[in-house]
């Protein structure tokens, strides 16, 4: 069977697992709303200028759809026109990422019209919603269910969001989030450092939350904890990093250094060089960065807000999780990791095992399964 899979634009995350699943033989074929991540485009989160160094577009068969207006993409734009001729043609399943979007939505209806399967990703959870949204989500998936012929859940936690939404268990297949384990695979040793390497890396702003670790950090020196043996490397650019850089010498974070974005190639060599990742993130639907750093060997400390703790984070096995938006919680876990040194080599290791499993294989044996299920309908 044929799949078209319609994306906003080319994605570092997503593009390796297309050229897996075609090396399967999958037939897909992928159209784009917009080609702004093949070359240098200004991301606003980052507030700078952003070329990814990794080759997107090879190794499968892809097209760009027309649009008119702005080439940025959010949630209305770009303002796609095509709506038939690229996408039903020659097409058995319409694979859409995100189906709450104008574009998407349109599409799933005309799918249903044109008689073709409709499968959907993407990464809703139940985490950190209101009273009203699960009213909405409610009626949203009881009025385009029967649009809908198979759901690829990314994990644990976006399984739960379908099932209490009323979808049924066997329209239901794990299509998880995963990267490319073998880009970030740490192949050296773990050897006992005489500092311990904690590291953040991501966009610096509030949604992110390096500003809870900067708090956990001064948290950790009110307790006279010493952290004369310890680095916290903090990576990435966007609004908050002046004020982020001014909160740590002013309270003297001596043990703290600030590095601009990295992009693929740096960015690997700084997780394979750490010791413990850190995600704090008020809210993460997923938090791909957990795999990569996992590839790389690293034990992790995630806020329970990210939907991959669920699945990734072993709590005293490889890391540890922590009340979101609790600073003192977050400080906590630190100083687990600090006061039991000995143990850091053993979650490094058991991340490592945790994620192998964790990979495009997975991937392709549940699209196959929802495949096949449609397939029979």
């Amino acid at each position: 069977m044929h799949i078209k899979y319609i994306l906003t634009h080319p994605i570092q995350y997503q593009s390796p697992l297309i050229k897996y699943l075609v090396n399967k033989r999958i037939q897909i074929t992928v159209l784009y709303r917009s080609n702004i991540s093949v070359k240098k485009y200004y991301d606003n989160e980052f507030k700078k200028n952003i070329k990814w160094d990794v080759d997107l577009l090879s190794g499968y068969n892809y097209k760009f759809l027309k649009h008119f207006g702005k080439n940025i993409v959010n949630n209305f734009l770009p303002i796609t026109t095509d709506f038939n001729k690229k996408i039903f043609c020659d097409a058995d399943i319409i694979w859409v990422h995100n189906i709450k979007n104008w574009y998407n939505l349109i599409i799933v209806i005309l799918a249903k019209y044109k008689k073709k399967k409709v499968f959907i990703r993407n990464e809703s959870n139940n985490l950190n919603r209101s009273f009203f949204n699960n009213i909405f989500n409610l009626l949203f998936f009881k009025l385009f269910d029967n649009f809908i012929d198979a759901y690829l859940s990314i994990g644990t936690m976006n399984k739960k969001f379908y099932l209490k939404n009323n979808i049924k268990k066997n329209k239901i297949f794990n299509v998880p989030y995963v990267v490319d384990n073998n880009l970030f695979l740490n192949k050296k040793k773990f050897q006992l450092t005489k500092k311990i390497t904690f590291l953040f890396a991501g966009k610096l702003i509030y949604r992110k939350g390096a500003d809870l670790l900067l708090t956990a950090i001064c948290e950790l020196k009110k307790q006279k904890i010493s952290l004369t043996n310890t680095k916290f490397i903090i990576i990435g650019d966007g609004v908050n990093k002046k004020r982020l850089i001014k909160f740590s010498k002013h309270n003297n974070l001596t043990n703290v250094q600030f590095l601009p974005f990295q992009n693929y190639k740096d960015l690997k060599t700084s997780y394979n060089k750490s010791d413990v990742f850190i995600i704090p993130s008020r809210t993460e639907n997923w938090g791909l960065t957990i795999n990569e750093a996992m590839a790389a060997g690293n034990a992790i400390i995630s806020s329970e807000e990210c939907g991959a703790s669920y699945d990734l984070i072993k709590n005293n096995i490889n890391g540890y999780t922590f009340v979101k938006n609790d600073a003192v919680d977050l400080s906590k876990k630190i100083k687990l990791i600090i006061k039991n040194k000995n143990k850091i080599n053993n979650f490094k290791k058991n991340s490592i095992k945790i994620i192998t499993k964790w990979n495009f294989q997975k991937c392709f044996d549940g699209l196959n399964k929802a495949i096949n299920y449609v397939n029979k309908k």
